[in-house]
């Protein structure tokens, strides 16, 4: 069994905190004794800022964000170009016996104030067994 979200369009965030990413929400359905594969795929986002920027990305499992997260920054403080940075996350989450399942949300902040930005499909996919 399987379940997957995408995104369309562009999406960017300024935030410093963590806010979740439109379009990218799934709902686990209930179990006990299986471990969900959580994948967040981000192929392409960058960053604008002068600060080192860069993205955080990270899931959110019934409203309590995991502590397994991707970050990404630039080498440089205030970037020429915005090069892609390719990000992946990866994290289990246990099923539970939680009355119309668990709600997995991809969620996203700007590092040191930076804007990131997603101009490509995105995706937000659970597998188990």
């Amino acid at each position: 069994m399987a379940l997957y979200a995408q995104t369309s369009g562009t999406h960017s965030t300024n935030s410093g905190t963590f806010v979740p990413i439109p379009g990218l929400s799934i709902t686990l359905p209930e179990g006990v004794g299986t471990t969900a594969v959580i994948t967040l795929n981000v192929p392409n986002p960058f960053a604008q800022g002068n600060n080192f920027p860069g993205g955080t990305f990270g899931i959110s499992v019934n409203g309590t964000i995991s502590p397994v997260q991707a970050v990404f920054t630039y080498n440089e403080q205030q970037p020429q170009s915005t090069g892609r940075i390719p990000t992946t996350l990866v994290v289990g989450v246990p099923l539970t016996q939680v009355k119309g399942g668990q709600t997995v949300k991809a969620v996203w902040f700007g590092v040191r104030g930076s804007t990131v930005i997603m101009d490509t499909p995105s995706t937000l996919s659970a597998s188990f067994n």
